[in-house]
């Protein structure tokens, strides 16, 4: 299943508003019911948007939050490194113990989601990128 893989590669030279990525992470986590999170930060894993799910309770605090996400920053910017070879990654998965992370790196920005592990991990990461790749585009006509 590669649904709009090589369409989202082209939206990496673009930019794009906060509004819109607010507007992608609240369709996001309509998506499915096990989405907890989806935020959008930037290559250095300051948080620029996200929205947490109702009545979710978080398994860290702000202080670990932010460091995972400067984690999760430098891991992406380390992957970046190898794409001459190995072609850009369209998006990573972390299943642990108490639930699944995505991120989805895109320009100078990457959209982190985290859900409950029993999500489909076949389906929803395709979903989320076809939903990248017409919405991105959309907002930018």
């Amino acid at each position: 299943m590669q649904i709009g893989l090589k369409s989202l590669q082209n939206l990496e030279s673009r930019s794009h508003s906060q509004e819109i990525f607010e507007s992608v992470c609240n369709m996001i986590l309509d998506l499915d019911p096990n989405i907890r999170f989806v935020g959008v930060i930037n290559n250095k894993g300051k948080l620029l948007t996200g929205s947490v799910k109702k009545g979710i309770r978080t398994f860290i605090g702000p202080q670990d939050q932010e460091m995972l996400l400067m984690e999760t920053a430098l891991g992406v910017r380390m992957r970046k490194e190898h794409d001459p070879q190995l072609g850009p990654v369209n998006f990573t998965v972390s299943y642990g113990h108490k639930m699944v992370s995505m991120n989805f790196p895109l320009e100078d920005e990457i959209l982190c989601v985290s859900a409950e592990k029993k999500i489909d991990l076949v389906a929803i990461p395709f979903l989320i990128l076809q939903l990248l790749e017409t919405e991105l585009r959309k907002k930018e006509d």
